[in-house]
């Protein structure tokens, strides 16, 4: 396998109410690909490598991540996120 992924939903802390673009910014700098990103409610929704779940935890813009779902992911030869060449 190349990776294991995490499908995750993200609450924001209160003090980011009105920064959803900044803290939308710093999810993905810690390696999240954002789906959805809900002002109203202060959810985010996406992906990430399971073993980043628990550093994307620690960002002060981070009240509580959900892991939905986590899988087993292999990517064809050629493909960037190909880790094993197979």
């Amino acid at each position: 396998m190349d990776a294991y992924y995490s499908d995750i939903v993200v609450i924001l802390d209160k003090a980011w109410e009105d920064k959803l673009a900044d803290a939308v910014a710093q999810l993905q700098a810690a390696g999240m690909t954002v789906a959805k990103a809900d002002d109203d409610t202060s959810v985010v929704e996406g992906q990430i490598e399971a073993g980043k779940v628990h550093a994307l935890e620690q960002l002060p813009c981070v009240e509580y991540v959900r892991k939905v779902f986590t899988y087993a992911a292999n990517f064809p030869p050629g493909d960037p996120r190909d880790r094993d060449g197979q």
